[in-house]
């Protein structure tokens, strides 16, 4: 049993001390992005709610800057930063995992988050937090300097698991995560460290924050269980534009590639130009991450099937772009979206429910990690005794998804970065 143990956990205090001082800074750090974040975006719709012509101009020069000095001088801070992760793990090569992830790339992606904020791009920040949760855990490593694969691999994955914990104070969904996507290669035994730890920085995130549910607390709502298979047509109709979104993402980024200055900016321009008028046409509600759209809608109030489809299509072009920016949160939106207009249809559930299933539904449809799109929301809304309706929607949504593209989005995007190590 003592070798068992020994095989799965450190065995220098120093290691343990290093843990507990990366949560906390983790946590900290995190929290300071999610509020400047916050600040960015609601500055920008502020401005753009009195002035929508305004996003004309902000918005193609902020791709512009942005995607110009991403690609020249900052390279790895590129996308949501969960592919980077992906990478990271999967390789063997330590020079790759040092330039994916570091203290310097976690910086970068703060400061040009709140830039794509401020200059109204649609993008989320549970991506972002976990890029930073894992350069900020995998930093750590160059005091300690650990040998063995496992335990590297599974620092990774804890920071990974700790972004996601502090983004939307969702343990079980950080957890599930880190499984799921950043360390599915891993060892079993390796997900006992990774529990210990995540449990560790969710204390921290109640100690410092406070534990409010990040769409707040829907508890009240539940679901008959005779009527889940109403729920099946629409896991369905979101595996279908769930799948097709990644699918279309991943070709168009294929696209978009080009190593001529010129042409990047031109590129830049273009899609931040789209990104501008659909800011103008929707008076800034299309601009960033869609948390408060969210509420929004789940307090019964619809946006309408225009927000859906701008939402929709400037989500695309934002990830087509290479803009740093997350993914979550900008999807969960748009099953929001899609959620509010369908549930005028369901006269026996309640509009909330039918949105949290849309949600569920078209989030695994795009990552296609069914149980972390299950738990995050849930968690996120306090509405865990939703789960048997929110699995099954999930699990349809995932297969219907994967029907339409057989690879994982995030997958996909992980391989560009692995290709380095074969260089």
């Amino acid at each position: 049993m003592r070798r068992y143990l020994s095989h799965q956990f450190p065995n220098e205090i120093k290691t343990y001390l290093s843990l507990i001082a990366a949560s906390m800074l983790a946590v900290v750090a995190i929290d300071f992005f999610l509020l400047s974040s916050d600040f960015a975006q609601h500055t920008f719709k502020q401005l753009v709610a009195k002035n929508p012509a305004l996003s004309l101009i902000i918005t193609p020069i902020t791709f512009v800057l942005i995607v110009y000095m991403a690609k020249y001088f900052c390279h790895y801070i590129q996308g949501s930063g969960i592919p980077q992760l992906i990478a990271a793990n999967d390789s063997r090569n330590k020079t790759i995992r040092e330039k994916l992830l570091s203290f310097r790339v976690a910086t970068g992606k703060i400061v040009f988050i709140f830039i794509g904020m401020l200059g109204g791009a649609p993008i989320g920040i549970e991506g972002p937090s976990i890029h930073i949760g894992g350069s900020i855990f995998y930093g750590f490593n160059r005091f300690l300097k650990l040998k063995r694969k496992l335990l590297i691999h599974s620092l990774i994955a804890i920071g990974g698991s700790a972004g996601l914990i502090v983004a939307f104070n969702a343990p079980l969904a950080g957890f599930l995560f880190a499984y799921e996507e950043i360390g599915r290669k891993l060892k079993k035994q390796a997900l006992v460290l990774i529990a210990i730890v995540s449990a560790l920085v969710y204390t921290l995130t109640l100690a410092y924050r406070g534990n409010t549910p990040y769409l707040g607390d829907l508890s009240a709502y539940s679901l008959n269980l005779e009527l889940l298979w109403q729920l099946i047509p629409l896991a369905i109709l979101t595996g279908v534009v769930g799948g097709l979104f990644s699918r279309i993402t991943l070709y168009l980024i294929a696209k978009f590639i080009s190593h001529s200055k010129a042409r990047v900016i031109a590129i830049a321009l273009f899609l931040g130009l789209i990104i501008g008028l659909f800011n103008y046409l929707s008076a800034g509600k299309i601009a960033g991450s869609g948390r408060d759209e969210v509420i929004f809608m789940l307090a019964g109030n619809p946006l309408g099937l225009e927000f859906v489809l701008m939402k929709y299509f400037a989500t695309l072009t934002s990830l087509a772009s290479t803009i740093p920016g997350g993914l979550f949160m900008p999807s969960i939106s748009i099953g929001a979206g899609i959620g509010a207009e369908i549930a005028p249809y369901y006269l026996k559930i309640d509009t909330q429910v039918i949105i949290i299933m849309s949600m569920i539904a078209y989030l695994s449809a795009v990552i296609r990690a069914p149980l972390t799109a299950v738990f995050v929301i849930l968690e996120m809304s306090a509405t865990i005794n939703l789960l048997i309706p929110g699995l099954l929607v999930a699990f349809i949504a995932n297969w219907t998804s994967k029907q339409i593209f057989a690879q994982p989005i995030y997958e996909a995007l992980a391989e560009n970065y692995l290709k380095l190590s074969k260089n």
